[in-house]
């Protein structure tokens, strides 16, 4: 491979990641909508659409193109992949059945994070997350429990790379608010999320962490209303504990 082959390969790439990207956000669209939302050449955009529809990454119904499900597939697998994932459903499901809220189990990925897998207990309030969906972690109680077990080099270099984007008025936006909040975090031993990510909804998030090491978090979500500090302390808070304690305890012996 020459030095001009490897930047080609590259932004081939990118291209490809730019059109799954796009087609996520809007899709389905035409190929004249592509062409036009990237700003690159029709013929182009031909060529990319096609043999990703070749491969079945695509679909195409009525001119338009969308994302095909062999993505799923690779997404799953991924995810089905992940240590925590892998047992942590039954754990999920009983800390939903036990709080009555919504429960989520999330990792880190690139700085982001990732939903791995949810579970709805009997007043459990929908919420925009499902699995595979990635947020920012400074927004999440689950997010700010990982970030917490990270080195201050890993969330600077976080920091860095995603910035601290607010989703309401209430999100933490400096560094400064952020490590504050993280030892704030490591003294209580979890993590709160008071409508920082979404208005009306908090949340209380606990690392689950193996020989020293972060793996996920899990969380637990609410009504601002129903999840008080008062039912934090009244037994919702002593539930988590024990659901990521459980969790720890199966990875150790995995």
């Amino acid at each position: 491979m020459t030095m001009t082959d490897e930047p080609v390969k590259l932004q081939s790439v990118e291209r490809v990641s730019e059109i799954i990207e796009l087609l996520q956000r809007n899709g389905p669209l035409g190929a004249t909508e592509i062409t036009e939302a990237l700003d690159i050449p029709t013929s182009t955009a031909h060529d990319y659409l096609s043999s990703l529809h070749n491969l079945e990454y695509l679909v195409k119904t009525d001119r338009k193109y969308d994302l095909g499900l062999r993505l799923l597939d690779h997404g799953m697998a991924a995810r089905d992949r992940h240590p925590i994932a892998s047992i942590g459903k039954q754990t999920l499901a009983s800390l939903a059945q036990g709080t009555g809220e919504a429960t989520y189990l999330v990792t880190e990925e690139h700085g982001r994070a990732v939903y791995l897998d949810y579970a709805h207990g009997e007043h459990a309030v929908q919420t925009h997350a499902r699995i595979g969906t990635r947020s920012y972690l400074h927004q999440l109680a689950s997010g700010k429990s990982i970030l917490a077990y990270l080195s201050e080099e890993r969330v600077n270099e976080i920091v860095d790379r995603h910035g601290l984007p607010q989703r309401t008025s209430r999100t933490i936006d400096t560094r400064e608010a952020l490590f504050e909040e993280l030892e704030a975090t490591r003294e209580r031993g979890y993590a709160i999320n008071d409508q920082e990510a979404v208005e009306g909804a908090r949340a209380i998030g606990k690392a689950v962490v193996v020989a020293g090491e972060v793996v996920g978090a899990i969380s637990v979500v609410g009504p601002a209303n129903r999840l008080t500090d008062h039912q934090l302390a009244d037994g919702i808070v002593d539930q988590i504990r024990g659901a990521a304690n459980e969790l720890e305890l199966k990875l150790s012996q995995s």
